[in-house]
């Protein structure tokens, strides 16, 4: 029931207004007005009444307080006919609601607190609509910002382009994974194109109408990260002038890409854990907890499963994350779509630069085919767009470029038995998995091949299992 409180001297006409209306609602007295202010402290108060005659202090003084101190209780004066021309006047002041005229009729009284009540109710729907229209348009114009600095930084080709049978058969995998609202956890080499398979999970999925947001966790100040992904509150540190809407508030109901999760500090960790398990977050310096309902797709470089040996990342959070594993697959495993690569950033380049169309000369892609590519994609574009500016639409021969690195894992190769290139290319596959041979992210898994073949090969030729 709804809390009432009246305050008057004479303790008669308090146990007369409780008997009359302790049926509608939870009544509350007082027989003074300093006993008044105590009851509204410790209660959560809806509307008071108070007589205007008391000692101490006068029922227009009371309510005057009351309204600075609780501005959203509805506030009614008991009056005697003789006091009207000085309640009239305090009207204004004490922002009361009705006055009424002792001795008071209970259908009277019954009345202006039904309708005395029903304002309340319609003030504090307004007040809470004025506050989620505020936050609404917070959410929009942070939401606004957030996609024009993605347009303006838009960079890259929008789709994936290989003709490589095992990108093909990731594709599959990606596919079936977007449909699901399954976590997934993207690992590989820097330049291979982890933002692009998140691009496509986001695509493929049922919430591709929904916020898409893309945090570069290695390119944010580690001083900003947490206000970057959860906000802040105005005041929560020197600088925070006002509200700050988080990424993953952005992201609520939607998606978002953590890209290099592996560089985010520990406390971090704890924050991406909670969310992950709980869906709750707080914003930094406030106390209210968040609800967040967002998938999480993350991204990495780095070797999780080593940084969690290390204590650098959280064990449990990697398990989180490593819901769905996607191993982005280097350039150098794929060299078919070295082609087909080179002439897409041609087309784009040239295009950009207002150059004639170009092709690569036979000795040119000899030399690409040749290259290891450590940086991967990016670098082959990075390189297709430099030669175009240096060699001015003629067909490219990369004659000014010496990689240093070319061939770097594979010189020598060729003088090679294929019996001691396939123990080489074991080796190097074990060190990757740290000597784990079965299983997820085993050797066997990565070359493809079953467990119990790879044990008899590496016998044969003798690696030894560590």
């Amino acid at each position: 029931m709804i809390d009432i409180l009246y305050v008057d001297d004479e303790i008669h006409n308090l146990n007369t207004f409780k008997i009359a209306f302790r049926h509608l609602y939870t009544i509350h007295t007082a027989k003074n007005a300093f006993e008044g202010l105590d009851v509204l402290k410790e209660n959560d108060i809806k509307l008071v009444i108070s007589d205007q005659r008391m000692d101490g202090m006068s029922g227009t003084e009371f309510l005057k307080r009351v309204k600075k101190l609780y501005p959203d209780c509805i506030r009614i004066i008991l009056t005697g006919y003789s006091e009207v021309d000085i309640i009239i006047k305090a009207v204004n002041d004490c922002g009361i609601y009705r006055f009424i005229l002792k001795p008071w009729e209970a259908s009277e009284m019954e009345q202006s607190l039904r309708t005395g009540l029903e304002l309340q109710k319609i003030r504090s729907q307004n007040i809470n609509l004025l506050s989620e229209l505020s936050e609404l348009n917070k959410t929009l114009k942070a939401e606004n910002k957030y996609l024009k600095s993605e347009v303006s930084q838009a960079n890259g080709f929008t789709e994936i382009i290989t003709e490589n049978a095992e990108y093909n058969a990731l594709l599959e995998m990606i596919k079936k994974v977007a449909e699901t609202n399954s976590t997934c956890l993207i690992e590989g080499e820097t330049g291979t194109g982890k933002e692009l398979i998140a691009n496509t999970i986001f695509n493929l999925s049922k919430i591709s109408d929904k916020p898409f947001i893309k945090v570069n966790c290695a390119a944010l100040p580690e001083n900003l990260i947490e206000s970057e992904l959860f906000g802040h509150v105005k005041g929560a540190f020197t600088g925070a002038i006002s509200d700050r809407i988080g990424r993953f508030q952005l992201a609520n109901n939607g998606t978002i890409f953590l890209d290099e999760i592996g560089d985010l500090n520990l406390n971090i960790q704890a924050k991406l854990l909670r969310i992950i398990q709980e869906g709750e977050m707080q914003s930094l310096g406030s106390n209210e907890t968040k609800t967040i309902k967002t998938r999480i797709i993350a991204a990495t470089n780095r070797d999780l499963e080593q940084r969690v040996e290390q204590g650098e990342f959280r064990e449990d959070l990697f398990y989180r994350l490593n819901v769905f594993p996607i191993k982005s697959i280097p350039l150098r495993n794929r060299k078919e779509d070295i082609k087909l690569l080179s002439n897409h950033f041609i087309k784009k380049y040239a295009f950009q630069f207002g150059l004639e169309q170009c092709k690569i000369s036979k000795d040119g892609m000899a030399k690409l085919l040749k290259y290891n590519w450590p940086g991967n994609v990016r670098e082959l574009e990075n390189i297709i767009q430099r030669h175009l500016i240096l060699e001015q639409g003629q067909d490219l021969e990369f004659s000014s470029w010496e990689p240093e690195c070319t061939n770097i894992n594979m010189s020598n190769n060729n003088d090679l038995s294929l019996e001691e290139n396939e123990k080489n290319h074991i080796q190097s596959t074990l060190i990757k998995t740290k000597g784990k041979v079965f299983g997820p992210g085993g050797a066997a898994e990565y070359l493809k091949i079953n467990p119990k073949t790879l044990i008899s090969r590496m016998d044969k030729i003798g690696i030894k299992r560590k």
